[in-house]
């Protein structure tokens, strides 16, 4: 993976992001399209902060179980201080190179990961590998090109975004996911969109908290000037207080399957 570092610290403001409103409608259509039922052995490349799997655990119940994987020791660490049941378990790994043997799994959701990963392919051929014949995945990606932000200054809102678009190793990954998908050997079962819209600039909105992780990250990369980049971020605010503060972004959802021999 590049761009963004999770250290113990970003790892939380990460977590208070997964907590908004937002998100966790997100969370819930995922869990939805993926549908884990109870005694399901789930999988979930990158977890982050491990809501998610929080969730699917409850699912499965005791008779199941669910394996959160990420590459940060810190978000795993935070995974794990919320003390998960018996059916829930993480491990630090890389989503390129997972160590679980062949057809493990009934289910494998990558959401929000894969378009970190340099090697995208790599993460779409290890759900392939690790799913049991019939089984299913659910991948989630953005396309932060097609995001809208609305700016009083949009040749300033640009160049933030362009920085942004470094964060990640593929900012457009919804557009090859696809074929990527199929390539692997996946049956393409539907896709779908995700809407995240805020018209307010609020704690419990994404994009409020979208805002801190895109300030820390262009600032130190240097390439829009620090004044500028403060100017973006007191615009919204402004924005707010006269009623025209909208932001709008799309969440992919693509759901495949392995057939069954």
């Amino acid at each position: 993976m590049r761009g963004l570092a999770f250290t113990d610290a970003a790892a939380k403001r990460l977590e208070k992001l997964y907590l908004t409103k937002d998100v966790i409608a997100q969370r819930s259509e995922i869990l939805r399209q993926l549908a884990p039922v109870k005694g399901e052995q789930v999988l979930d490349i990158g977890c982050g902060p491990g809501f998610l799997c929080e969730s699917m655990a409850g699912l499965v119940g005791s008779d199941g179980a669910v394996v959160g994987v990420d590459i940060s020791p810190d978000l795993i660490a935070l995974c794990e201080r919320r003390c998960p049941p018996k059916c829930l378990s993480y491990a630090v790994g890389d989503a390129t190179r997972i160590e679980r043997v062949d057809a493990t799994f009934d289910a494998v959701v990558c959401a929000q990961v894969a378009e970190y990963v340099l090697d995208v392919d790599r993460v779409v051929s290890e759900a392939f590998r690790l799913l049991k014949p019939g089984g299913r995945t659910v991948f989630v990606a953005t396309d932060w090109d097609a995001l809208v932000w609305h700016s009083q200054a949009p040749d300033r809102m640009a160049r933030v975004m362009k920085s942004w678009e470094a964060h990640c190793a593929h900012p457009r990954l919804p557009r090859s996911l696809p074929y990527r998908l199929t390539n692997a050997g996946f049956r393409l079962d539907g896709a779908s969109v995700f809407p995240l819209l805020n018209l307010r600039w609020v704690d419990d909105a994404y994009s409020k908290g979208l805002v801190e992780l895109i300030h820390d990250f262009v600032l130190g990369r240097g390439d829009v000037p620090a004044g500028e980049l403060g100017n973006w971020l007191s615009e919204f605010p402004e924005l707010d207080e006269i009623g025209r503060y909208f932001f709008s972004s799309n969440r992919y959802i693509f759901r495949a399957s392995k057939a069954a021999t």
